[in-house]
């Protein structure tokens, strides 16, 4: 395909100079503005062949210039598309007598509408639409209107060769579907569509000229996303079917940046943890004295090294499980453990943190039977919601740490005394790089993704998670684990 040309047979340079902002920028290189109808014309000779050019004239031109222009367009098959200052019926009506694609309004004020359009029908020309009819006829003129909007179409005569064609077409954009079709009718079809294609971006359109126009409401709620009642206007047709299309293509383009952000998470986190590693043992062998005696001061700065390289490390492994989480890919290596020490072990480790807020944790941890877990993601579990009680407490207040048993679950409690949750900001408490109104107490930096990966944790162990909190009486992160490990892991673990 040649590169793609829009030739503007207008003198109004507004309107020319929106065509090149809204097609400069892309891999379009703009519009070719005459007001003189022979250079247009001669323009037009000379895209004859090619399948990359577009025409917009100006309905304002003297009316057999108009004239002289739709035919050079159609003599070279240059589609084009009428552009009038005003809307009248009669230039409408003029414009599809000369087989103008559409006519659109070209506000002095508003050029950029007719530019949109341009350049919209351009990008059509790379997008599939599949219209499923049993009539020859309708099929046919559906595949007219379509194309004269510059669509690329696919037909099918009924439900089976429609299915064919998405499985071997997955950029089809849009379904066009007929409700009443021997077999499966439009509705079937659509909810065979939407089970086959789970995963797929594809708009459904149904259209009907027997059926009640209560179909519509069938169509809709068995997966499709707009109704058409025969007869309509091909200008109706169109909105309908681009509105669906730019959806597709919104979310396409919404699922192309989410990858992106993944794929840059999982490298960064793959990144960080090396060097902060590095750091963090190189500050621990002067703390160690491995590397001789070193002063007061030295330590102190060895210390915060270590500290600020252990919160990397942190911050890297998040980002890990959040991508991790994101992709389905965190599946626990379930091992047979005592939740109570695991959970004495990460309180130890917080007590650091806490000492310099003088923060003191309290614990009441009852004994547990041998459980189920993957102790790693675990110990990441309680290190997030430990973390988050000492940075939202005020200093010299009080963290408590509970584990109970409840039925068949085991009950961790970690109570702050900060400023709680507001009741319409728990929606959002979960959530990866959410910030609510509190702030932690000492200035402390968040992502926003402890919570996030903590939920996601606890429930690829078949668990849950919640908060308890009033505004302004702290609050309390709870997760319960199923206490009784499966049978056959035991075994397994015992073999071994």
């Amino acid at each position: 395909m040649s590169d793609p040309r829009i030739i503007l047979a207008s003198d109004n340079a507004a309107l020319a100079a929106a065509l090149v902002r809204q097609c400069g920028g892309s891999p379009l290189p703009g519009a070719v503005r005459s007001g003189d109808p022979e250079a247009v014309m001669t323009l037009l000779a000379g895209a004859s062949g090619t399948d990359g050019a577009l025409c917009v004239v100006d309905m304002d031109l003297p009316g057999e210039v108009v004239s002289c222009l739709a035919a050079a367009a159609a003599t070279a098959k240059v589609p084009w598309l009428a552009a009038g200052s005003l809307y009248t019926p009669q230039l409408r009506e003029q414009a599809e007598a000369l087989d103008a694609i559409d006519f659109v309004v070209a506000d002095p004020e508003e050029t950029e509408r007719v530019a949109q359009f341009a350049c919209r029908l351009l990008k059509n020309r790379h997008c599939r639409i599949l219209v499923v009819e049993d009539s020859a006829f309708m099929r046919r003129h559906l595949r007219g209107l379509l194309r004269r909007y510059q669509f690329r179409v696919h037909t099918a005569a009924g439900a089976d060769m429609a299915l064919r064609i998405l499985e071997q077409r997955p950029d089809i954009a849009a379904v066009i579907m007929d409700y009443d079709m021997p077999g499966i009718n439009g509705v079937e079809l659509t909810r065979a569509i939407r089970r086959r294609f789970r995963n797929r971006e594809v708009c459904l359109i149904g259209i009907s000229g027997k059926a009640p126009r209560s179909i519509s409401a069938e169509f809709l709620k068995n997966g499709g996303d707009d109704y058409l009642h025969k007869p309509f206007e091909r200008e109706e047709l169109y909105c309908r079917v681009l509105h669906g299309v730019e959806a597709v293509e919104r979310m396409l383009e919404i699922k192309r940046l989410e990858r992106l952000r993944r794929m840059f998470l999982s490298m960064l986190a793959h990144d960080l943890k090396s060097p902060a590693g590095g750091i963090v043992g190189a500050a621990n062998l002067i703390l160690d004295g491995i590397c001789g005696h070193v002063g007061g001061e030295v330590r102190e700065m060895a210390a915060v090294i270590s500290q600020a390289g252990r919160r990397l490390c942190s911050l890297a492994s998040n980002m890990q499980d959040l991508t991790r989480l994101e992709t389905g890919r965190l599946e626990p290596a379930l091992t047979i453990a005592c939740l109570d020490g695991i959970v004495m072990e990460r309180v130890r480790l917080a007590e650091a943190t806490a000492s310099g807020k003088g923060i003191t944790i309290a614990t009441e941890v009852a004994q547990t039977p041998p459980m189920a877990f993957d102790p790693d993601l675990l110990a990441r579990l309680l290190d997030n919601l430990l973390s988050n009680a000492v940075k939202f407490s005020p200093p010299r207040s009080k963290v408590r740490v509970d584990l109970r048993l409840l039925g068949n679950e085991a009950v961790v409690r970690v109570r702050d005394q900060g400023p709680g949750i507001l009741p319409e900001e728990r929606m959002r408490l979960f959530k990866p790089f959410e910030r609510l109104s509190a702030r932690p107490t000492a200035g402390e930096k968040s992502l926003g993704l402890g919570l996030a990966i903590a939920e996601g944790i606890a429930v690829a162990h078949g668990g849950r998670i919640w908060v308890e909190s009033e505004p302004g009486q702290g609050a309390a992160f709870c997760f319960a684990l199923p206490a009784n490990p499966d049978q056959s892991l035991v075994c397994a673990c015992a073999c071994e």
